[in-house]
């Protein structure tokens, strides 16, 4: 499904599929809401070029329904294609390098529309950040010499040095594979609670000032300062041409915003202790009064919503998986997959029916 990943001031719409993006004005909807221009005519370019424009305002929310058919979705992706094949005579879509083509289709933005020959990128992420944290009561202090040589505290420097410690992780911090890697994990939200509008600023200012704390050299696994500082460069310049960023994979959202567990489906269930669940997915259940189900509520890019219940107890070790019971739906084997692509969660089913027809007769 289509999202709106931007507007304009005179109410138009950047809506995005896959990669690419058309541009929709007011006028060019019907009172119906649908857009009036022939699929041959749409202007589309990427998203990224989009986001250059002066006058573009990020966005993050679904298409409205109907906005573009079929026929019109069909030709974004026909277009897209042709980028990354390449079309003859069209000095805008002369084709990617076999390495392009690799990365742009690994890391090409998940709006729900599959690239036309079905090509699922598989997820090999070559720098998992592992979620790694560490208590910095005394960070500033520590700082060094490095502190000294511009002015002004380094923001957030406990961002910076989580994520360089996790390059003892990996062997080689050159090449655009690595770069990607990092730049999705941050923009996902897969291994950091901080969302990558906080790790951006913190990771601009140490290139800026072109100084790494210490601390973050000594935990870098002995890569040095130097090298350290190449790959942040260019991890700052990957996340610029990625703009806008999406929402993270997972959102926490109310838990108001639920119809209610009896207008709920059942598609599996969870194993994991409540720390673990929502370390994972980087979202804290509410506390509830006694006897109640401790419930979370979280919204998947594209707005498919998915609540984790536990059992009553104070400290529960299984979750069921619930969708809301209304109609369009993600298919339960899609949101499965989402989670454990996103979070790392092995959405468990088989004998979930004999389950739950066993409880309701209890």
């Amino acid at each position: 499904m289509p999202r709106i990943v931007g507007n304009y001031a005179d109410g138009a719409l950047v809506v995005a599929v896959g990669g690419a993006c058309v541009v929709v004005g007011p006028d060019a909807v019907d009172d119906a809401g649908h857009c009036l221009t022939a699929p041959a005519e749409l202007g589309v370019t990427l998203v990224s070029v989009a986001a250059a424009d002066a006058g573009f305002v990020s966005a993050d929310e679904p298409m409205p329904d109907g906005l573009l058919s079929a026929d019109q979705i069909a030709a974004v992706l026909d277009w897209e294609v042709g980028y990354v094949e390449g079309v003859p005579g069209d000095d805008n879509r002369p084709g990617l390098s076999g390495a392009e083509v690799d990365l742009y289709l690994r890391y090409r933005p998940d709006t729900g529309d599959v690239y036309p020959d079905g090509a699922a990128p598989a997820i090999d992420r070559l720098f998992p950040l592992d979620g790694l944290t560490i208590d910095l009561p005394e960070l500033d202090a520590e700082m060094g010499s490095a502190t000294a040589e511009f002015d002004g505290d380094f923001a957030e420097p406990e961002l910076v040095v989580q994520l360089c410690a996790s390059m003892v992780h990996v062997d080689d911090l050159n090449g655009a594979e690595i770069v990607a890697d990092a730049a999705t994990d941050l923009i996902d939200r897969i291994s950091y609670v901080a969302p990558v509008e906080e790790f951006y600023p913190a990771l601009a200012q140490v290139v800026s000032a072109g100084a790494v704390p210490e601390l973050a050299v000594e935990l870098a696994g002995g890569f040095t300062e130097e090298q350290i500082l190449d790959f942040l460069g260019r991890l700052v310049a990957e996340l610029d041409r990625r703009r806008p960023w999406p929402e993270p994979a997972l959102v926490p959202v109310d838990p108001q915003t639920w119809p209610s567990i009896g207008s709920s489906v059942p598609i599996g269930w969870v194993d994991m202790a409540i720390s673990d669940l929502e370390w994972a997915v980087k979202a804290g259940f509410a506390d509830v009064a006694e006897g109640d189900n401790p419930l979370l509520v979280l919204r998947m890019r594209g707005g498919q919503l998915v609540a984790l219940v536990g059992d009553e107890e104070p400290n529960p070790f299984r979750f069921l998986v619930l969708l809301p019971d209304a109609e369009n739906q993600h298919d339960p084997a899609e949101v499965a997959a989402y989670l454990e692509r996103y979070a790392g969660l092995r959405v468990e089913s088989e004998g979930l029916a004999d389950a739950m027809a066993e409880a309701r007769q209890a």
